[in-house]
């Protein structure tokens, strides 16, 4: 296909309705335009090694096309373009400077194959020979074996029917040991396999089966859906649903395991055969490793790889090598693998990197990439290395597909799939822009109505062709409750006076101001004149506010510095207490005044200190303040546990062994990135993030290690915010990201908090941009102010808008359907409501407080809010209803222009008919129904007059009140308005 032709074709347009009039980034002459540094550089970098892609010349290349089968799926070669979405960067900064056309075999995908582990062999009697003096396989790099014709995974009554052949076991034989051989539970059965294909014999075992959840058998199937037409998806299954599970169960379905002792070296006394045979002896060949079984790739987390080794030594009994530790075992496991003498090889993300050339056109039937959220930046080095993998059967594992944006999402699925999402361009135009646009609170009715169209396409018609997601829902009633509050810490006035120096310093000022135009009158912008910025100030000084928020002794030179730190900190310190002594580092810690949060937390601590049964995980991403929070645990004498990246691995099982054995101790301190993933820590029943981080997914994977299979207490999360400071910024923006998750998965309709427009420098509102970084909301609370406005707004429609009905019958047959009206020239009287709206209700609403024990303390040492995450997230149902209104609107509007302009394209115009009579006709002492500004009016008046609110002050608590609310609640609510206002009129 020629470029103009590529460029022309958009695999995206079988998916959307052609009304919708959706057009790609470059389609509608949009300029992409790079972001500046402003809030793109704000999350914690972990650099990874900087040894660079290895990228294949053409001629390597095309060599290495020639030596495979052809592929069913179109070569595609991916050029990463330049976006304007923004995402937060991500844990590998660097951007390979390379070609990035992707390695792609020419036409038809191959058999999937397997790896094994590498494992002493036990004595046998087979022999294999040495390997020193021969030629590994070269006549071709992959299996001409192509995947068999196979029927659909049947229906879960007969999944796990047992075959009639003698060959497929009923029950697995005990005395063939079968893994994973784990105790029944009462009343719980063995199974037979679960059938995949029964004519190719494709099933999972009977001994692994027994022990798999329904969903996890959905998992199987879904892999092998994808498998047998020679693609790849992801599995977006929330964090402990058994993802690992899933894959094994897959894998010995396709490599057509037994379960048991009979395949104990399978494959290396295969091998053994084979050298016996003529081709080895005449031309010292073999098959490619997947001839005859699949082979698979598995690439995961470092910290994870051990995890993935135990867990094949558990479901079964697979030929695993691991391509980690020295080159010369990494070589031997490269050799056991060509020879085709393992199922599986595990690698880790950075070897897998870097050793790209010597793994991308091995013969791979699947290749599964462990917390694939790792390749979602199109530019970064991995990603760019895992393109070059010649296998198509590409799988992805992870929880968190949509971390920061949209793109994020395309880039992970055309990694699975190339090409079939179009390219970075399309998927901004057809998905990106108009969901962002349509989150926004000042998105328009089209806009709203355009963005749940999309979303519910994406939902129903595009993901589930490439990704399948459950979520802990499916499992709730076997875990306990989770409460997640979130806590506004005030700033203390030293951290308030500090701050402010810091926004008044000159460089500062550059960055906030510097599109404005130069003091000096030369019309030119003042980073382009008088008053240049400083190159990296973003970072620098948004990592100082954030700092300052946390506590003012990370500003100040400490013993552990380099000299270079040290002289940056004292530089600091000078500015942030000018014409003062500046403040020991040692004595500053313990010194309440130069941090907010410590009160609370010493507040909560003593509280959970009273039960001796509590155990508490807390959180921060700053080493340093992990160490200051160490020497303050250790200074009240509260026993406890450290863990951050320099802890050895070794050593971290026997930590969390103690920590769930030792009453005595009470708190295991965790760094964020070191600690968020990987530790199962379900003695703890409370959990502090002491900072947040730009990347939602970091805290709640943190919070997972305690809320998770195995929990028997109920969990409560206390996530800490410097009140006013940019960690509220981080806090609303993760809002914004988790929005965006529930919208992207599901279609949510979420309540719109927020003006800002991810990615849209002209609507960046109070999200997004220097300005928004670079300020500090002193007398108020902007996150509790933004909620507290869009309920309101949202009570506001509901009450101009929604119809109320006394039918108890009606309701409740249409609970998630309501009656409605809208005025038809809604345009001028919306803008009226905004108006009235303004007029009635702008006193300062009350404080809102919890009932219970902790935010009563809470409040008393100062905290004035806090919410529940989980509240602020739920769908609306008002704003459903508003969509739903729209969209009925606008699919009467389009099939109204169809009619005209058809009518308009017939020779012989026709005579317009009557208007129908009305039936039944409408008697003269009917009112005519009330227009939706009076309505929200008489309404609004009603719940002061029928003491549901005692004043419009009230009315913020009412709004979040009524949200919450069942559609029933909700009407009865109206109907009792409504029948208050027609006895007072």
């Amino acid at each position: 296909m020629d470029p103009e032709a590529s460029r022309r074709h958009n695999p995206l347009k079988e998916y959307f309705d052609d009304d919708l009039g959706l057009q790609s980034a470059s389609d509608d002459g949009e300029v992409d335009e790079k972001d500046c540094e402003d809030d793109d550089s704000a999350e914690e970098y972990a650099s990874e090694p900087d040894q660079p892609v290895i990228l294949r010349t053409i001629t390597a290349f095309m060599k290495a096309s020639k030596e495979h089968i052809p592929v069913t799926q179109p070569s595609h070669s991916h050029t990463p373009v330049d976006d304007d979405s923004v995402t937060e960067p991500e844990s590998e900064p660097e951007v390979a400077q390379v070609s990035t056309k992707r390695k792609s075999p020419a036409s038809k995908q191959i058999m999937p194959i397997s790896k094994r582990r590498k494992t002493p062999c036990p004595d046998d009697e087979s022999e294999t020979e040495p390997e020193s003096d021969i030629d590994l396989p070269t006549v071709s790099k992959f299996s001409k074996q192509l995947l068999p014709n196979t029927t659909k995974l049947l229906e879960s009554d007969s999944e796990t029917e047992p075959e009639d052949e003698d060959e497929i076991e009923t029950c697995p034989d005990p005395n063939l040991h079968p893994k994973p051989g784990f105790p029944l539970a009462p009343g719980q059965s063995s199974l037979g396999p679960m059938m995949l294909d029964r004519a190719e014999g494709i099933r999972v075992p009977a001994s692994i089966n027994t022990y798999l959840r329904e969903y996890q058998r959905e998992g199987v199937g879904f892999f092998w859906d994808l498998y047998k037409q020679g693609r790849g998806g992801l599995l977006g299954d929330d964090m402990g649903l058994g993802k690992t599970i899933q894959v094994i169960s897959f894998l010995s379905a396709i490599m057509k395991k037994h379960g048991d002792e009979r395949d104990i070296n399978r494959r290396r006394d295969h091998v053994s055969n084979l050298q016996d045979g003529l081709e080895w002896r005449k031309y010292r060949t073999l098959p490619p490793a997947n001839k005859t079984w699949p082979t698979c790739l598995i690439i995961a987390p470092t910290s994870v790889v051990p995890n993935w080794e135990r867990e094949f030594q558990t479901w079964g009994y697979f030929e695993v090598g691991s391509y980690t530790g020295s080159k010369n075992e990494r070589d031997d496991v490269l050799t056991d693998f060509k020879m085709g003498r393992l199922d599986v090889v595990l690698t880790t993300f950075d070897l897998a990197r870097r050793d790209i050339a010597q793994l991308d056109d091995l013969a791979w039937s699947a290749i599964f990439v462990d917390e694939a959220h790792r390749v979602k930046n199109p530019k970064s080095m991995i990603t760019l290395a895992y393109n070059q993998f010649a296998c198509l059967c590409r799988f992805g594992l992870t929880g968190t597909t949509i971390q920061n944006s949209y793109m994020e999402a395309w880039t992970i699925l055309d990694w699975t799939n190339p090409g079939r999402l179009g390219t970075s361009k399309q998927w901004k135009g057809y998905v990106v822009k108009p969901l962002t646009i349509g989150q926004s609170t000042s998105a328009t009715e089209e806009e709203r109505t355009k963005a749940l169209a999309v979303a519910i396409t994406v939902r129903d018609k595009v993901l589930p062709q490439f990704f399948k997601r459950r979520t802990k829902d499916i499992i709730k009633d076997q875990l306990p409750t989770k409460t997640d509050e979130v806590v506004f810490c005030p700033l203390t006035p030293v951290q308030v006076a500090v701050y402010k120096r810091i926004l008044n310093m000159t460089p500062v000022q550059n960055l906030v101001r510097k599109d404005e135009n130069c003091d000096c009158g030369s019309g030119e912008k003042r980073k382009d004149c008088c008053h240049p910025i400083e190159k990296g100030g973003v970072l620098k000084y948004m990592s100082i506010l954030i700092k300052i928020s946390n506590h003012l002794a990370l500003i100040l030179p400490a013993p552990n510095d380099s000299p270079e730190q040290t002289l940056r900190n004292r530089e600091l310190a000078e500015v942030a207490f000018p014409g003062q002594t500046i403040p020991k580092y040692g004595t500053a810690m313990l010194l309440p005044q130069y941090c907010g949060k410590w009160v609370v937390l010493d507040t909560l601590l003593r509280e959970w200190r009273k039960e001796r049964t509590n155990k508490v995980l807390i959180f921060t991403k700053s080493v340093k303040l992990l160490d200051m929070l160490e020497f303050h645990l250790n200074t009240n004498s509260y026993g406890f546990l450290k863990l951050d990246g320099s802890t050895k691995q070794s050593d971290r099982m026997p930590m969390i062994d103690r920590f769930h054995q030792d009453s005595d101790i009470f708190i295991f301190l965790i760094s964020t990135l070191a600690g968020g993933t990987g530790l199962n820590l379900t003695g703890a029943n409370k959990v502090v993030i002491f900072d947040p981080n730009w990347n939602p997914a970091h805290d709640l994977q943190a919070m997972d290690r305690a809320y998770r299979f195995g929990q028997t207490r109920d969990v409560f999360v206390y996530r800490l915010l410097g009140a006013g400071s940019i960690e509220e910024l981080i806090y609303a923006r993760q809002l914004y990201k988790q929005q965006q998750m529930a919208i992207g998965y599901e279609a949510s309709v979420q309540t719109r908090y927020f003006s800002g427009v991810q990615g849209d420098t002209s609507r960046q509102g109070e999200l997004f941009g220097i300005k928004n970084i670079f300020k500090l909301h002193e007398d108020t609370l902007a996150t509790k102010m933004a909620i507290e406005k869009a309920t309101i707004m949202e009570l506001d429609w509901a009450l101009a808008h929604l119809s109320s009905s006394k039918s108890k019958k009606s309701a409740k047959s249409k609970a998630d359907e309501w009656v409605y009206e809208a005025d038809s020239k809604s345009g001028k009287e919306e803008a009226d409501l905004r108006g009235l709206s303004a007029l009635l209700f702008d006193d300062e609403p009350p404080e809102v407080t919890d009932g219970n024990d902790i935010h009563k303390t809470l409040s008393a040492i100062g905290v004035k809010y806090s919410h529940r995450n989980d509240d602020v997230l739920l769908p609306s149902r008002i704003e459903e209803e508003r969509s739903r209104t729209a969209l009925k609107e606008a699919k009467i509007k389009r099939a109204a222009a169809k009619k005209l302009e058809s009518e308009r394209n017939q020779s012989t115009p026709q005579k317009s008919k009557p208007p129908e009579p009305q039936w039944p006709p409408r008697r003269k002492h009917h009112k005519a129904p009330l227009s939706p500004r009076l309505k929200l009016a008489s309404r609004q008046m009603a719940l002061i007059e029928l003491s549901m609110i005692n004043s419009p002050a009230d009315l913020p608590v009412f709004a979040q009140s009524f949200a919450r609310k069942s559609s029933e609640e909700q009407n009865e609510i109206l109907v009792r308005l409504d029948e208050h206002v027609r006895g007072c009129s």
